[in-house]
């Protein structure tokens, strides 16, 4: 096994609570899988995409417009956990995470943090953020905050607003990278009151001793939650 090979995984499941069937919802009358599918095949620095998924329709969808899916469990709580099923699958040294429903995630971010991964092995886990001064943003409970030290690892993230006041942010981008052999074990990692109380999986890596290289890039991201977040979504992709 490769310890630099780079596979990219994006989970995809159709029975989402707030928005059912989202990762096949048309986006400029394509299915938003196949947009994040796109977008991750243009990471220059990845060796392989796939997708994960326990559906046969998204499956059919992505191999029909010639991606490689993976067919999953159904017992998957979280998208961190199909992740990890597949990672034990194939043997590549850093397998990313990014969300089915992120088909605005910044290509050039995630470059960037491949590199970090590559060239510091102590780094187990790193993901994104991008400078917010959005006021709107910063007291939105679905917008992830996050707080870095001096040397660009998290200190925490929430759905609250942190640090406190206003100004400029931090806002938390949902794409993952972890060394394979730290994506294996965190699923037997315990579960702490805070990943509990904010619903933040990452702080899991957190409350265990774990750093997150956070880092921080010029691109933003836009995740689809309800419905109504698709006109955003093609409002942006429009004016790109």
């Amino acid at each position: 096994m490769s310890r630099s090979r780079v596979l990219i995984v994006i989970p995809a499941r159709y029975h989402s609570t707030r928005f059912p069937g989202k990762p096949l919802a048309p986006i400029r009358g394509e299915p938003m899988i196949l947009h994040v599918y796109r977008r991750a095949s243009a990471v220059r620095s990845a060796d392989r995409v796939v997708v994960a998924t326990d559906d046969e329709r998204i499956r059919s969808v992505v191999e029909s417009a010639g991606g490689e899916a993976v067919m999953t469990g159904r017992g998957h709580r979280t998208g961190t956990s199909r992740v990890r099923e597949v990672a034990s699958m194939f043997r590549f040294g850093i397998v990313l995470n990014v969300q089915g429903d992120e088909p605005l995630f910044p290509v050039r971010g995630v470059e960037r943090m491949i590199a970090c991964m590559r060239e510091n092995s102590r780094i187990v886990m790193g993901t994104l953020a991008s400078r917010s001064d959005d006021p709107a943003a910063f007291g939105r409970s679905d917008v992830v905050k996050v707080v870095v030290d001096r040397s660009g690892n998290a200190l925490y993230f929430s759905r609250s607003p942190v640090p406190f006041g206003p100004g400029r942010f931090l806002h938390h981008i949902g794409v993952y990278a972890y060394r394979r052999s730290f994506l294996l074990r965190f699923g037997s990692l315990k579960r702490g009151p805070l990943e509990e109380r904010e619903s933040l999986e990452q702080l899991r890596a957190l409350e265990n001793g774990y750093g997150i290289r956070v880092i921080t890039c010029r691109g933003t991201s836009m995740g689809v939650d309800r419905p109504g977040d698709i006109k955003r979504v093609e409002k942006r992709l429009k004016s790109s």
